[in-house]
């Protein structure tokens, strides 16, 4: 959600350590605040509500509370009833692949923050991303407890050259082609049982079109 209003990818990384990242101070101390209201808001300090007030209105303060507060419901909500998270829609995450498209001239760079991106937004547990050198399929980036094959052979993975699903019903490979042929393949595991719909399926798709002029090149 905070990627579509601009956040980007360091300020995000940036959450873990909100004392080192450059925030500027009235962003900074409104994490501080959110901190330690999730912690104990009976701990939220004389000083830090000084420094509060220094940056933000009272009005404002009153809000930034009331978004912590509600947060803070939904996420003990949910963990109480052990619901699970909900998937990032579909035209967010090709928003980010095109965005990612535009950035990153390498194909190394692209597939990583390719699989990224796949891998956050719909919690595919394996994402593996191949690009075709020759006969073979050569794995250029993956996100996942363990790396997937390294290569294949053009042929091997009838399912990933197919465009079907895998052995399993938790797998789903797509190829990456344009109208000269296949140049790759994107390989995505669930451990959820019947793990992909057609959401998923044209997702991964609209992602091979999308990589492909890139893939259809050099490796690089």
């Amino acid at each position: 959600m905070a990627k579509q209003f601009g956040v980007s990818d360091e300020a995000l990384a940036g959450l873990n350590d909100p004392e080192r990242f450059p925030f500027p101070p009235e962003e900074g101390v409104a994490l501080r605040f959110a901190d330690a209201m999730t912690d104990d808001p009976a701990g939220v300090s004389d000083e830090l509500f000084a420094e509060l007030r220094r940056h933000w209105s009272e009005p404002q303060i009153v809000e930034i509370a009331c978004v912590i507060g509600l947060f803070n419901y939904f996420n003990r909500f949910n963990n109480a009833l052990h619901m699970e998270i909900t998937l990032t829609d579909p035209e967010v995450l090709l928003h980010r692949v095109r965005k990612a498209a535009e950035e990153h001239a390498g194909v190394s760079e692209l597939c990583d923050r390719t699989a990224e991106i796949l891998a956050q937004g719909r919690r595919y547990v394996l994402v593996g991303i191949y690009q075709r050198q020759g006969e073979m399929m050569v794995l250029r980036a993956y996100r996942g407890p363990a790396p997937p094959h390294s290569s294949f052979r053009l042929g091997e993975g009838n399912a990933a050259v197919a465009g079907r699903t895998g052995a399993t019903p938790s797998e789903l490979a797509v190829p990456v082609r344009d109208p000269s042929g296949i140049h790759g393949v994107i390989d995505v595991e669930s451990d959820r049982p019947a793990g992909f719909g057609e959401e998923d399926r044209a997702l991964v798709e609209a992602v091979a079109a999308i990589l492909a002029p890139a893939l259809a090149g050099p490796a690089a």
